[in-house]
């Protein structure tokens, strides 16, 4: 098989997610995630970075499915939803908020302010 053979060779994902200890670990990254966001004051910037990332994972997850490249074995709406929310967001959120410790980039300026009691 050449190179072009396997680029263009067909290929069906599909997953069982009772024996896919991945998705547990992605449930706990996910509260990791949002704790995270939280603590470093960055809620709504993060949520706004999640949504983006959703979206453009429901769209794939949709297009894998509709076109009969993916098969959930759960219940597939869920499943579905689930894929799309949990893979990219928690660890761009992950990722941006490290960046950020580190010096790479600054995101003082989408920080929350800290609510003050009178």
């Amino acid at each position: 098989m050449d190179i072009v053979d396997w680029l263009f060779t067909d290929i069906i994902i599909s997953r069982f997610f009772h024996t896919q200890i991945f998705y547990l670990f992605l449930f706990f990254f996910t509260i990791f995630a949002i704790y995270l966001a939280w603590k470093y004051r960055l809620l709504k910037f993060s949520m706004l970075l999640w949504l983006s990332v959703g979206i453009i994972g429901l769209i794939w997850e949709i297009a894998l499915f509709s076109s009969g490249s993916r098969h959930y074995s759960f219940w597939s709406e869920v499943e579905l939803f689930y894929h799309a929310v949990t893979e990219g967001g928690p660890g761009l959120i992950v990722m941006t908020i490290f960046a950020d410790k580190i010096g790479l980039i600054d995101l003082s300026e989408y920080k929350e302010e800290v609510k003050k009691r009178e």
